[in-house]
């Protein structure tokens, strides 16, 4: 025999699965709907007078452009302590690449140039 717990939990499976959902009547309550959640909004900032008065005619002031590089000197700090720096082989043989690839483009473009300048002597005359 079955337990009275077993059979409750049949009986609402046995709903869930082969009842259609209900259409709301226009006089229902609101009782069923769920209420919405109220969104908690930050107080508004205290902004110091300060701070207001800077932000009108004093804007090229010394205080305000030392305060703006410093805290630009303190993120480019920051920002560079994220750098992965390349070893002392790595350095080396990077720049190795870039001086003989220099020349190569160099030589390229002076053949080419002394080809040209060779070619429109020979048309001119």
């Amino acid at each position: 025999m079955k337990k009275q717990s077993q059979r409750s939990k049949k009986k609402k499976s046995s709903k869930k699965r082969g009842s259609a959902p209900k259409k709301r009547e226009v006089g229902s309550s609101n009782k069923e709907l769920p209420q919405p959640q109220l969104v908690k909004q930050e107080p508004s900032r205290n902004v110091p007078k300060k701070a207001i008065e800077t932000k009108g005619g004093n804007k090229g002031t010394i205080l305000t452009f030392v305060g703006k590089t410093r805290q630009f000197l303190r993120e480019a700090k920051m920002e560079l302590t994220k750098v992965k720096w390349p070893t002392r082989k790595e350095l080396i043989a990077s720049t190795a690449v870039v001086i003989v690839l220099t020349l190569l483009v160099a030589l390229f473009l002076g053949l080419v140039d002394f080809g040209l300048i060779k070619i429109i002597k020979n048309v001119v005359r």
